[in-house]
C-alpha cells in the first residue's frame, strides 16, 4: 500500500519531547475550559490555503506524535478520535474535548488479559476515555463502523476501513463483550481479519439457535446441495413449505441415503426456474468473512437475497425490484465470477459408502479416480447439471469402480451445533 502524507497543515510544537495522552502543553485546566468560548465548528486549513472543517460529533484521525507534518503515514497508523465539545482561547488557540478510539495495543496494557493478535489492523475499541486536544493536531475525518458479528444486516466493511467490535470503561477496566472463545468456532480460536489464510476464512450459520462463525477448516467436509440454502428463512430459522407441486420419484434402484439432514427439496425445481439466476446466485452464497470477503463478508448481502427468495416461495411476493431489496454496493461483497456458474440443485447421495451425484435424469453417475470419465459437480439449472468427459458420440460415459466426486466448492456445509445449512 502506498504511503500517504499528512494532509493539513499544522503549527509545530516547540517540546523536548513526545506529549503522553492526556498531558499536552498549554492544554486548558478544568476550571479553564468552563470560561472558554464554545463553538460548533473549528476549520484547518493544509498548505494550498484549502480549509477543512470539523465540527461536535465528527469521527476524526490525529496525527500521531510520532509523526511530524509531511511525514509518510499508513492510514492505520492515525489516531481516531470522537469531538466531544469545541472551545478556544481565540481564533489561533482552539481546543477540542475528544475521546479516543483505541488500538487493541492499548487495550492489552490495560487489560493483559486481552488479546491484541486477534485484531485487525484498522479495528479500534470505543473507550469512554476524554482528552483535550490541540486544533492543530487534526489531519483529516473518519469513520468508524460498528461490527456486530451476529447481525444478519451487518454492513459491509472495506479493507481500510475501521471498526469497532469492544467498547472499554476505563474507570472500571472493562472490555465489553469480551472476546469468548466459547462465543466462536468449535475449535475456540478467534477470528483474526487479517488472516488470509483459506482454512481460516469463516462460514455463517443465520439460525437463531447459533448466529455464529466457523472456521472452513474445521467444518465437516460432507457437501451437500446449495438449494438448501434458500429453502430456509434466515431470519426464523424454520424451512419453508413445499410447494403444491412436488416432483414424483420412483423407487431408487439401489439403496441410497442423502446426506444432507434436509428435507429433499425435487419439489422447488418450478418455483426456483421462475426466480432471476442472479438472485439465486447471490442467495445461494454460503455466508462468509474473511480473506477476500473482508471483515464481515457478504452476511448482509446474501441474508437480503434469502429473503427475497423466502418471501416469493413461501407469500409470493414479487421480485421484480429484487436488487432494491439488497444493501447498497451489494455486488462489491461478493467474490468475482460468483454469478457465473448456475447454482447446484441436485442431491449428492451416498450409495454404499462412496459419494454419488444424481444427473439431469435422475441416473446415479459414480466418479472414477481422478482420471478421464472423473465427474465434477459444478453447478447447474433447477434440476442441476453434471460435467464429464464424453465420447464422440457426445453420450455421457459412465465408469464402473469407487471413485471420489469433486464438488462445488461453495456447495452447504452443516453447522456442528444446529445440522443447518452453513
Amino acid at each position: 500500500m502506498a504511503k500517504g502524507r499528512a494532509r493539513l497543515t499544522h503549527k509545530k510544537k516547540s517540546t523536548k519531547g513526545k506529549i503522553a495522552l492526556g498531558h499536552e502543553e498549554n492544554a486548558p485546566t478544568t476550571e479553564e475550559w468552563k470560561g472558554l468560548t464554545q463553538y460548533h465548528t473549528f476549520q484547518v486549513s493544509d498548505e494550498d490555503d484549502k480549509s477543512f472543517d470539523f465540527s461536535v460529533g465528527d469521527v476524526a484521525k490525529i496525527l500521531p506524535n510520532t509523526h511530524q507534518v509531511g511525514d509518510s503515514i499508513e492510514p492505520h497508523e492515525y489516531w481516531i478520535c470522537k469531538i466531544i465539545d469545541i472551545r478556544a482561547r481565540n481564533e489561533n488557540d482552539v481546543w477540542a474535548r475528544v475521546e479516543w478510539y483505541w488500538s487493541a495495543k492499548d487495550a492489552e496494557n490495560m487489560d493483559k488479559t486481552f488479546d491484541a493478535s486477534h485484531c485487525g489492523e484498522y479495528e479500534r475499541l470505543k473507550a469512554d476515555h476524554p482528552d483535550c486536544i490541540s486544533s492543530q493536531c487534526f489531519d483529516g475525518k473518519a469513520y468508524v463502523k460498528l461490527y456486530n458479528e451476529t447481525d444478519l444486516d451487518q454492513e459491509s466493511i472495506g479493507d481500510e476501513d475501521f471498526y469497532y467490535r469492544y467498547t472499554v470503561n476505563r474507570s472500571a477496566k472493562l472490555i465489553s463483550p469480551f472476546p469468548n472463545s466459547s462465543a466462536s468456532c468449535v475449535c475456540g480460536r478467534l477470528y483474526n481479519p487479517t488472516d488470509s489464510s483459506p482454512d481460516l476464512a469463516m462460514r455463517f450459520c443465520p439460525q437463531p439457535t447459533c448466529r455464529k462463525f466457523f472456521h472452513r477448516g474445521c467444518l465437516s467436509s460432507a457437501t451437500y446441495p446449495r438449494s438448501n440454502f434458500l429453502v430456509t428463512d434466515p431470519d426464523s430459522g424454520l424451512p419453508l413449505p413445499l410447494p403444491n407441486e412436488s416432483a414424483s420419484a420412483e423407487p431408487p434402484k439401489k439403496r441410497q441415503r442423502v446426506v444432507s439432514t434436509l428435507p429433499p427439496d425435487p419439489a422447488y425445481g418450478p418455483a426456483f426456474s421462475t426466480l432471476p439466476r442472479t438472485l439465486l446466485c447471490a442467495a445461494a452464497q454460503p455466508i462468509i468473512r474473511g480473506g477476500v470477503y473482508g471483515v464481515a463478508g457478504n452476511v448482509s448481502t446474501v441474508v437480503a437475497a434469502r429473503r427475497v427468495v423466502c418471501s416469493n416461495l413461501r407469500d409470493n411476493v414479487s421480485v421484480d425490484d429484487w436488487e432494491t431489496r439488497l444493501p447498497l454496493g451489494w455486488e462489491g461483497t461478493l467474490p468475482k465470477g460468483w454469478d457465473a456458474q448456475d447454482v447446484v440443485f441436485n442431491a449428492v447421495v451416498d450409495v454404499e459408502g462412496g459419494l454419488e451425484v444424481k444427473s439431469e435424469d435422475g441416473v446415479v453417475v459414480k466418479a472414477e479416480g481422478e482420471g478421464p470419465g472423473r465427474v465434477k459437480l459444478e453447478g447447474g439449472s433447477a434440476s442441476s447439471r453434471v460435467k464429464s468427459e464424453r465420447g464422440s458420440t457426445g453420450r455421457r460415459k459412465r465408469s464402473t469402480g469407487k471413485g471420489r466426486v469433486k464438488v462445488d466448492p461453495m456447495a452447504a456445509l452443516q453447522c456442528p451445533l444446529c445440522e443447518g445449512p452453513i
